[in-house]
């Protein structure tokens, strides 16, 4: 069976997948949150992945596949970015809004006067237009890990900049079988020079795997029809990731070996959880609150709490966070949806 035949419609285990990603980001930032280093993948596998980073690489990798099938289904700049803010911005600008006015005064080591007169306790709310900022004035300033409030929003932008990338190639009509290997071939060159440049050690460093991920997930997408899903390959993909682990060059790997195992999981097996996150889809959610928590449960405990402790009782938090998000995003997306009708209304009379 093709990629196009088993990823049509909603039978699939996306949902599921990413939910076990947010667990897996809280899991890895539960070790250097709580001084303990790297996660333990990180360990095994000499710096090459962690946790955290095998969670960015299926946000991406899905995100590319699945936002390029989007881009081709609404066409439109209008229809596109706006469908794209409103998946992500309200959520973020409610998280963002809640750390600097309700957790940043409770947990700032300056009076509230100074606080709500500092400039940057509003600096912060930049983070819902992705503008990254990182610190609340006295906030967590005594943590293990430092005073960043939400070190993982720098994600956002990246994304956002991929939902960029992707419609500009759509405009030039790159997006089509016949001309998306010239660009993979480009992509790839460019990744190489830049990796080179750049390598992990900077924040355009760090963005490079995401950005190449998501531009595989596309790829996949316009390629769908030629790439068979067969679990006798999936086996190679696995045995080509830890030949590429062991020899060192994981970073090439991940992009053919790495991803094939992602549509397998995601499309080809015979056991579906579909109906898992049919009602609350809860990954944002977490991926937002996962981080603030944990740093809470250090500046609580005067970091004092263990790395498993830390990962526990944040998880269960940014859950029940990612839940009330949910609710919170449907009410939103109801009265946008009654205040188009009625103006749908309105304009017939």
């Amino acid at each position: 069976m093709n990629l196009s035949d088993c990823s049509k419609g909603r039978n699939n285990n996306l949902n599921l997948i990413r939910f076990v990603a947010a667990i897996l980001v809280i899991y890895s930032h539960s070790f250097p949150l709580t001084a303990n280093g790297v996660d333990y993948l990180g360990r095994i596998t000499n710096g090459q992945i962690d946790f955290g980073g095998v969670a960015v690489s299926i946000f991406f990798f899905y995100g590319g596949f699945l936002i390029c099938k989007s881009m081709c289904r609404l066409e439109t700049a209008k229809d596109y970015f706006k469908a794209r803010c409103i998946r992500i911005i309200p959520p973020l600008a409610v998280v963002t809004f809640f750390l600097a006015f309700v957790v940043g005064p409770f947990f700032t080591s300056y009076s509230l006067g100074e606080y709500f007169l500092n400039i940057g306790t509003y600096k912060y709310l930049l983070n819902s237009v992705f503008v990254l900022v990182h610190n609340l004035p006295g906030v967590f300033t005594e943590n293990s890990y430092g005073a960043t409030v939400n070190g993982p929003l720098w994600t956002l932008p990246v994304e956002f900049m991929c939902y960029i990338m992707c419609y500009v190639l759509y405009r030039l009509r790159l997006l089509k079988t016949s001309r998306m290997k010239i660009l993979a071939i480009l992509a790839v060159s460019l990744y190489i020079i830049l990796y080179n440049l750049f390598g992990q050690t900077s924040l355009l460093g760090a963005a490079l795997r995401p950005v190449m991920l998501f531009f595989v997930g596309m790829f996949c997408y316009i390629y769908r029809e030629h790439i068979l899903i067969k679990w006798q390959y999936v086996w190679m993909a696995l045995i080509g990731c830890v030949i590429g682990l062991w020899l060192n060059f994981f970073n090439v790997i991940i992009f053919i070996c790495f991803t094939y195992v992602l549509l397998w999981i995601a499309f080809g097996t015979n056991k579906k959880f579909d109906a898992f996150g049919s009602k609350f889809e809860l990954s944002y959610g977490m991926y937002l609150t996962g981080w603030p928590f944990q740093q809470i449960l250090c500046d609580l405990t005067n970091n004092q709490i263990s790395q498993w402790w830390n990962f526990v009782i944040a998880t269960i938090a940014s859950i029940g966070a990612g839940v009330l998000i949910c609710l919170l995003e449907k009410s939103y997306m109801t009265r946008l949806k009654q205040r188009k009708e009625h103006q749908e209304e309105s304009d017939r009379r």
